[in-house]
């Protein structure tokens, strides 16, 4: 038997559903991962106006039945609007990054309340601020997997024993080592840039807004996150918009 249920949530994806409708992905804040039929989406008039756009947190009203994959999409209505995500590219890129991600890896049908925070909490930050927002993509991988059970294993012991130009990382457990472990897989990385996962791992966003990393040092740690997410995660990991970040990060540096 179907019922009715308002839910908090944001929209992952769409896409166009015969003339007039949308399929459409939502991660609720209830029910995880969901995916809605929006009626009448297409047509100039139509209900949802703007509210099913990738990004958007908004509430809305679904027709739910257990015996089908696809549910009805009643009503939305806005519940935050992110005007800033859409100021440049490079914002815009990065939530859209972000959303896939979340699609990856969400479950469907299962809430899991501390992803949704972490999604949400993302997405303010990078509709709000204006310097460093290049630290919130590997900001939030790293929560992410914290999120889903893998958290690095940072010891503040291990970071200072690394007095050398460089260091490692310790792919299956997130810790950072002064020397190569035998029978440990680990990606070699600067000082500074272990420094930056490390710091990136145990730190809130307010923090992580205010660090400032040279392009280099940003690349790196970029690397790394992107090698410990890929040890853990490598079948659910998105394709379809994995080039878009480091493709406009290769443009600043040029």
């Amino acid at each position: 038997m179907g019922q009715i249920f308002r839910t908090e949530a944001i929209v992952l994806r769409n896409m166009d559903y015969r003339e007039t409708s949308q399929i459409v992905t939502l991660f609720t804040k209830e029910k995880g991962k969901l995916t809605v039929l929006a009626k009448g989406a297409r047509q100039a008039k139509s209900q949802f106006g703007s509210t099913l756009q990738p990004m958007s947190h908004i509430q809305a009203v679904v027709y739910h039945k257990p015996t089908r994959d696809i549910q009805t999409l009643g009503e939305t209505s806005h519940l935050s609007l992110f005007t800033g995500l859409g100021a440049g590219l490079e914002k815009l890129a990065i939530g859209l990054q972000v959303v896939e991600m979340i699609y990856a890896v969400a479950q469907v049908e299962e809430e899991n309340e501390p992803l949704f925070r972490l999604l949400l909490e993302t997405l303010y930050c990078l509709d709000q601020e204006e310097e460093h927002i290049e630290n919130i993509w590997p900001f939030f991988q790293i929560q992410l997997a914290s999120t889903l059970g893998f958290q690095p294993y940072i010891q503040k012991s291990d970071v200072e024993s690394i007095t050398q130009e460089y260091g490692y990382l310790a792919l299956e457990t997130g810790a950072v080592h002064a020397q190569i472990i035998t029978g440990v897989q680990a990606r070699k990385a600067s000082r500074s840039a272990l420094r930056g996962f490390a710091v990136l791992a145990k730190t809130n966003l307010e923090t992580v807004m205010r660090m400032h990393m040279s392009e280099q040092v940003h690349h790196e740690v970029s690397v790394l996150v992107d090698s410990y997410l890929r040890y853990h995660l490598e079948e659910a990991l998105p394709t379809r918009s994995d080039k878009v970040i480091a493709q406009l990060f290769n443009k600043k540096d040029g």
